[in-house]
């Protein structure tokens, strides 16, 4: 009993960073970022082919969102001279282009079969084979990563952007290089994605393409939707609830071919229930996609 709960607070941990580096994008600008999961996919990737090469845990988690950060680089560059609209179509197209990478690159990423047996953590001689201390280290990272996004987003750089999402030509009108700052927010996103990846990758010990497609994508923007778009603590609650659905499902009585689909089912009526009834989240400000 005691493992499981270790078990689903590791997972709630770098799930929440994820989310919220998802709202770095979709709740601070305003953009609806469909992609996000391709930056989680870099940043595991890297970090288990990275450790399988010998390189220790933290050079090869700063590595997997350095990655993950550059990747964020090249799709923002061009892409932030879109419509709104348009970035959630480019985006989509990049989760579907990484996922195609992890199945046809088999020489790096073995395709299908993906990456089983990367290593637990190990830092300064002491090994986090156990799930308690294994939590711990994640909770630790997380909680790492998550105040320095809640100083980013807290600074006079988290206000353009909530400026830059509330009206565009009047942060122009200010003197801000509002491409600058999007894209600046948009590496920043990735990177913290990438880092989440590393931490998801240690944990399960495995990844494969089937982590990191259209299902995974919609669990964040549902998490983030509940929880409130644009609102720091939000990303958390939102997180913690549709994990919460996720596990209950896990539960009942169910055929094993039935529970995805189901899942499936009760996010998008989830997301519909919220844009009906509360537009905003539980915590969330209004946003203009």
């Amino acid at each position: 009993m005691l493992d499981y709960f270790y078990n689903l607070i590791t997972l709630l941990a770098f799930l929440s960073l994820l989310t919220l580096s998802l709202n770095i994008i979709t709740g601070y600008i305003g953009y609806l970022n469909l992609g996000h999961v391709g930056f989680w996919a870099f940043g595991a990737y890297t970090f288990a082919i990275l450790t399988f090469s010998g390189v220790n845990f933290l050079l090869a988690m700063l590595a997997a969102g350095i990655i993950a950060g550059i990747t964020g680089f090249i799709l923002g560059l061009p892409t932030l001279r879109l419509k709104s609209h348009f970035i959630a179509i480019v985006s989509l197209g990049f989760l579907y282009i990484t996922y195609s990478l992890i199945i046809n690159l088999d020489g790096i990423t073995r395709g299908p079969l993906g990456i089983a047996g990367i290593p637990r953590p190990s830092l300064f001689g002491y090994d986090f084979q156990d799930n308690f201390s294994l939590m711990l280290l994640t909770l630790t990272i997380s909680a790492i990563c998550g105040f320095i996004l809640y100083r980013v987003l807290h600074s006079p750089f988290g206000k353009v952007l909530e400026t830059i999402r509330e009206d565009e030509i009047a942060a122009k009108a200010l003197g801000k290089n509002t491409y600058m700052y999007k894209l600046q927010a948009f590496i920043l996103s990735a990177f913290f994605a990438g880092i989440a990846g590393a931490l998801s990758a240690s944990y399960f010990n495995y990844i494969g393409p089937g982590g990191f497609g259209i299902h995974q994508e919609i669990f964040f923007v549902a998490a983030l939707m509940v929880g409130g778009a644009g609102s720091y603590w939000g990303s958390f609650l939102g997180t913690a609830i549709i994990l919460s659905i996720e596990e209950i499902s896990r539960f009942a009585p169910l055929a094993p071919n039935l529970v995805g689909p189901i899942r499936a089912i009760i996010y998008a009526l989830i997301l519909i229930c919220v844009m009906l009834w509360r537009p905003n989240g539980i915590l969330g400000k209004k946003l203009k996609f």
